[in-house]
């Protein structure tokens, strides 16, 4: 993995394994399939020119023709002379229209023994086109099969196709499952398939060469990373500060067009336009899974989080500097008395009960110190207090002996909190603290299942189904 987000370091001990599976998947079919493959067809390319090319080669001309298809044709002839006996066969053979049109009209072209001749070696050679890969798992436009729509996108019989995307998902799509989830390249891929096919399908309504390859679908994953990280520095290589940003997926896009058409020493306009067609479906993915993740982060429960208050009183902040003096001129006592006067007078402020706090730190066998820390822990739940009462859990872990402000209540509750605003670490931890304690509690479920979700935010599934199995274990 080159290339990782700016905002999120990888972690070696959570692979992207969505994309290696995909591109082990496309490496194992080319590797298992595409030597069979090629054997069939060329037994197939000898079959047909023994038994069938001196039949249907006089009459197929009439019959593409029929279809205005003048510059099938004219390639058609150039193999004929060529004796290129397997681009007959891939048309000729393949055309099941044609095919069609001999058996209900055969009568008009061959005589009787011609025609049992015909039928006889066009049924075996049907037998065995049927079995080919290409046939059974390819894009047919002359057969409507909803599953192809898909499977076509997984074979492929080009070499250097197959090692693009492979590289490519391994570049582009580990960074893009990273990033948004597997759900998310997922979704790109199959969409771009089915866009890519159903293109396809409707401007080749008289072809009869099947689709084939992962182009399409790749283009749909480079769709969707472009919209991802468009913006200036959102990229960077692993290992460096290099700033990059989608632009970059955007170049690939159009190189990976150029190698495919490349490989074929032609321009389909109509393929092109399914390959532009996918990219955009990729970057609709992309807007679609944001949006549904942003109303997905607007329903995680809340619990009643109280909105904060800016202080605005001008003697308060007063009064509260004069005890920070006091502190900072090593007048502990002095300052200690001044703030808890302040604590009656404002008992809301988190920062006069903070400054308490750590005044008190130094002795934590006292009891104030852990009545401190409970007055802390049990703050309005506001996103400032949160972070005040991380820190002061942070500090209160490693000083307290005995812990009586970590009741298995207050322990539940932290974790909530912890995880709202991102601190996962701490709200394990002491959500472990409050099963280990063995206590029943009715705050259990509320917190393994607020734990859940947010892991599940997080696309940290085996994460969010541990909580959700404790979650069961603990009903109301």
């Amino acid at each position: 993995m080159l290339l990782v987000p700016s905002h999120k370091p990888f972690d070696y001990s959570q692979p992207p394994r969505l994309s290696l599976g995909l591109a082990a998947l496309l490496l194992i079919l080319f590797v298992w399939l595409s030597p069979q493959e090629h054997t069939e067809r060329q037994n197939l390319s000898t079959q047909y020119q023994q038994q069938l090319l001196a039949l249907e080669w006089p009459l197929y001309p009439t019959h593409v023709l029929q279809h205005q298809q003048v510059e099938i044709l004219n390639n058609l002839q150039a193999a004929y002379q060529q004796e290129n006996y397997r681009q007959l066969m891939q048309q000729i053979g393949f055309d099941r229209a044609f095919v069609q049109n001999i058996q209900n009209s055969g009568a008009n072209y061959f005589d009787d023994q011609e025609l049992s001749q015909w039928q006889e070696a066009r049924q075996d050679f049907d037998a065995q086109r049927n079995k080919l890969m290409s046939q059974v798992l390819g894009l047919d436009p002359q057969r409507f099969r909803p599953i192809t729509f898909f499977t076509y996108a997984f074979i492929d019989v080009s070499l250097h196709n197959v090692l693009t995307t492979t590289l490519l998902l391994l570049l582009v799509g580990m960074v893009v499952e990273w990033s948004m989830g597997s759900g998310a390249l997922l979704s790109a891929w199959l969409i771009g398939s089915l866009s890519t096919g159903v293109v396809y399908y409707f401007s080749h309504l008289h072809g009869v060469t099947p689709l084939l390859g992962s182009t399409g679908a790749l283009t749909s994953v480079l769709g969707l990373a472009f919209m991802h990280f468009r913006k200036a520095g959102s990229l960077t290589i692993i290992g460096t500060r290099t700033p990059l940003s989608g632009w970059l997926f955007l170049a690939l896009c159009m190189l990976v067009i150029g190698l495919d058409f490349s490989s074929h020493h032609t321009v389909d306009v109509s393929i092109l336009s399914a390959y532009l067609v996918s990219f955009i479906s990729g970057m609709v993915v992309c807007i679609a899974y944001q949006r549904w993740f942003d109303t997905k982060n607007d329903s995680t429960p809340a619990d009643d989080i109280e909105i904060e208050e800016t202080p605005t009183n001008a003697i308060f902040q007063q009064e509260l500097n004069q005890a920070l003096q006091q502190i900072a001129n090593f007048n502990f006592s002095l300052a200690k008395n001044t703030l808890y006067e302040l604590a009656e007078k404002y008992p809301q402020e988190k920062q006069i009960h903070e400054s308490l706090y750590h005044l008190c730190k130094f002795n934590p066998t006292e009891l104030e110190f852990e009545e401190l820390a409970c007055g802390l822990f049990s703050l309005p739940n506001q996103s400032s207090n949160n972070h005040v009462v991380l820190r002061v859990y942070n500090d209160y872990k490693k000083r307290s002996r005995s812990f009586v402000a970590l009741d298995t209540d207050t322990c539940l509750l932290l974790a909530m909190r912890f995880a709202r605003i991102n601190a996962f670490k701490e709200a394990e931890e002491i959500f472990k603290r409050a099963l280990d304690s063995k206590k029943p509690s009715i705050l259990f479920k509320k917190a393994a299942l607020t734990l859940q979700q947010l892991f599940a935010a997080q696309q940290q599934d085996q994460r969010a189904h541990f909580y959700g199995q404790i979650a069961s274990q603990h009903q109301d």
